[in-house]
């Protein structure tokens, strides 16, 4: 899964502990990675924080987690130290909290630092619509904001929900539960995302999309495909991965080894050369090798 070879990945940089910049709230700021370390720059590729980061993720909510000495923390945007270098693993904040990891253990923090949840879970993710998917014992459940298991880790595999329903795994049988833990009906064949939903032909070989009214954008040309997000959607052939945009045409064309992440705030993260680096939707790339 993509969102999880990212978090194995970890592309989480950091700054220098006191190094300060100013810049203006609307500032857009980007990771840029400059050979093996990372910082920050501008649409224009101006840097703003330095790269001194072994790696970095982009900001979300106010900070951006950082990576020095195989430990990560957050900095705010004047690259401020805001919560120290003590986590192997930290996430995006997403409602407030962000998923950090402790010496082998999962739990979630505030802008601020504080642990609001405790380090206790085998595994976390990021909390989405007030519910976050959790393990314990091998096993996958869901928890709300103040950390109580409102779907009991029982599942063998669990997906996050979408428009009030996941797809859950559980002794061999396969289902969907709503956001109580009663199994569901499972939601129609095609899903759509932003107006689109993904089909494949006959074989299943071959991957389009359709609109709402059925009526086909792409064919069935693309070996793999992904979601819509932010107007653009991932696709792949002959294991490469390019983007198209809402009319079908391929705007960033089929180069990258993989993609990592769909676009979130106009920035994709993308394989190339077996490194890592940003792109924007005109296909600008912030890195130099």
């Amino acid at each position: 899964m993509n969102d999880k070879k990212a978090r194995i990945i970890n592309l989480s940089p950091n700054v220098l502990a006191g190094a300060t910049t100013t810049v203006s709230d609307d500032t857009i700021l980007i990771p840029y990675r400059k050979r093996e370390n990372w910082g920050f720059c501008t649409p224009d590729k101006k840097i703003i924080i330095p790269c001194t980061f072994e790696n970095t993720n982009p900001f979300s909510e106010g900070l951006a987690e950082v990576r020095m000495n195989d430990k990560c923390g957050y900095i705010d945007r004047a690259g401020k130290l805001v919560i120290p270098y003590k986590y192997d693993y930290g996430s995006f904040f997403k409602e407030g909290l962000a998923a950090v990891e402790k010496k082998g253990k999962y739990g979630y923090i505030d802008q601020t630092g504080t642990e609001i949840i405790p380090c206790s879970f085998s595994d976390a993710e990021e909390f989405i619509d007030g519910l976050a998917i959790v393990e314990q014992k091998g096993k996958w459940g869901f928890i709300d904001k103040t950390g109580k298991l409102v779907i009991p880790c029982k599942y063998d595999m669990v997906t996050p929900f979408k428009n009030g329903v996941a797809f859950a795994e559980l002794n061999g049988n396969s289902h969907f539960i709503d956001k109580n833990g009663k199994t569901v009906e499972e939601p129609d064949d095609l899903e759509y995302s932003e107006g689109f939903a993904i089909f494949y032909d006959e074989q299943y070989e071959k991957a389009g999309f359709k609109d709402e009214q059925g009526k086909v954008l792409v064919p069935c040309i693309y070996d793999e495909v992904m979601d819509f997000a932010e107007g653009m959607a991932a696709v792949c052939l002959k294991d490469k991965w390019g983007f198209i945009d809402t009319t079908g045409t391929l705007v960033i064309p089929c180069k990258y080894e993989d993609f990592i992440d769909s676009f979130v705030d106009g920035l994709a993260l993308v394989e190339v050369n077996d490194d890592f680096g940003y792109i924007d939707k005109k296909g600008t790339e912030f890195w130099e090798d």
